[in-house]
């Protein structure tokens, strides 16, 4: 079992274990470039998003042992057209047990229900067929391809 929780000081080397892990980002299916984390860039990066109001960063946490295994953020966040772009990442060792199901899940009901977005957008590589196949679970259609083999799919809530 998981949850969701805003992203505090204490996760840092965490974040910074995931994040600079090139095992987690397929360079194939991501425009994350692991090679360039360094711890100091990644408390930058905390101090810089705790003050953006248009992103909610929140940690993905195991229940039973408290430790942040992904992230999960609403982007570029339109209160006024009711939008944001969805992104998630979880360690290569909890991938595949259900966790981005259970993740995506739980933001999708607070999207709706605490915040009362009416769209949510994200991209993803057109050869994720693993990722492309859960965001369809959840009523994702595809809204474009761009240049670079990414399908920017949307979901109306």
């Amino acid at each position: 079992m998981i949850f969701l929780r805003p992203l505090n000081l204490n996760d840092i080397t965490r974040l910074y274990e995931i994040r600079s892990n090139q095992l987690n980002f397929n360079k194939k299916y991501t425009k994350f470039d692991t090679s360039i984390v360094t711890r100091e860039g990644v408390k930058k990066w905390y101090f810089n998003f705790i003050n953006e109001t248009n992103t909610i960063r929140l940690g993905i946490c195991l229940v039973n042992k408290n430790i942040l295994i992904g992230c999960i953020t609403l982007g570029k966040i339109d209160y006024k057209k009711k939008t944001c772009e969805l992104h998630i990442y979880i360690d290569k060792k909890y991938q595949h047990k259900g966790y981005g199901k259970k993740s995506l899940k739980l933001l999708i009901t607070y999207i709706k229900n605490i915040i009362k977005l009416k769209k949510i957008f994200l991209e993803v590589h057109k050869e994720h067929i693993i990722a492309i196949k859960m965001y369809n679970k959840f009523g994702f259609e595809e809204l474009s391809i761009n240049n670079n083999d990414f399908i920017i799919l949307y979901k109306n809530l």
